[in-house]
């Protein structure tokens, strides 16, 4: 859903996503330093509370039935506009030396910009088919589908796993785990996906797992910290850590979702 704020007119959206809803968004200029996680200030905060309460009010909204907070940077190209918020929102992609940067744009064009990231690096990526500058994926073999219906993942999840991974989707139930095809409490994903995203997805520290691959600091209450021991028992092996580096990490990341995430 999406209506006009009635504080100030201005649009926010209410979005189903992974089983949570997800509501925003505001537009600030953020004035901290880079080196961390952005997050939301008290301000933000009660002006996004008092849309939904006054849009909703049967629902009888208050600030405990949020969950988690989230905030993003916005980059724009700069133009030379004295206020940023006037840029335009055109996208643009710098190849330099291997490194290909995508700035600028807004969610309602990431296909065309995912496009265009495509293009600028298939001739480092030639197996990528394109048809009229839209670039083709391969087709699921039977065997893959096969294989996730065996299993007791139901229907829908099974096309979640398909669209998300796609070959990938027979490596990560293969093992043959029971307990991995289990679904991980107040989410819509498996055990096996953390194993695979600890295993396979470039995982450097503790919140890259947790926040930016499988987004159980997102989705769990209390950022997936009261999961945390079923969480280590799959990732810690994975990740070949040892002890001190894993209370390291889950002190780093409790720390950090209290500062970013969490509702003072």
């Amino acid at each position: 859903m999406t209506f006009l704020h009635p504080q100030d007119g201005r649009p926010v959206f209410a979005l189903p996503w992974e089983g949570v809803i997800i509501f925003g968004t505001t537009d600030v200029d953020h004035q901290s330093s880079l080196q961390s996680d952005p997050s939301i200030s008290g301000n933000e905060f009660e002006y996004l509370l008092k849309a939904l309460q006054h849009v909703f009010p049967g629902q009888e909204l208050i600030s405990r039935d949020v969950m988690t907070t989230f905030s993003g940077l916005r980059p724009v190209v700069y133009t030379g506009k004295a206020d940023p918020s006037r840029e335009s929102r055109e996208h643009v992609i710098w190849d330099e030396a291997g490194l290909l940067t995508v700035s600028g744009g807004k969610l309602t064009t990431f296909r065309l910009m995912a496009r265009d990231a495509l293009i600028a690096v298939r001739h480092r990526i030639g197996e990528l088919r394109f048809e009229q500058e839209t670039p083709l994926l391969d087709v699921i073999p039977p065997h893959v589908e096969a294989l996730l219906a065996e299993t007791t993942i139901p229907p829908a999840h099974r096309l979640r796993l398909l669209g998300r991974y796609g070959l990938q989707s027979a490596q990560i139930v293969a093992p043959g785990r029971l307990a991995d095809l289990e679904f991980i409490p107040e989410t819509p994903y498996l055990w096996a996906e953390l194993r695979h995203a600890a295993h396979a997805e470039g995982v450097v520290h503790l919140d890259d797992l947790l926040l930016r691959r499988i987004r159980l600091g997102i989705l769990c209450p209390n950022g997936g910290l009261d999961l945390i021991d079923h969480i280590r028992a799959i990732a810690q092996p994975e990740l070949g850590w040892d002890e001190n580096r894993w209370q390291a990490e889950v002190e780093a990341y409790t720390c950090l979702w209290r500062e970013s995430y969490c509702l003072a």
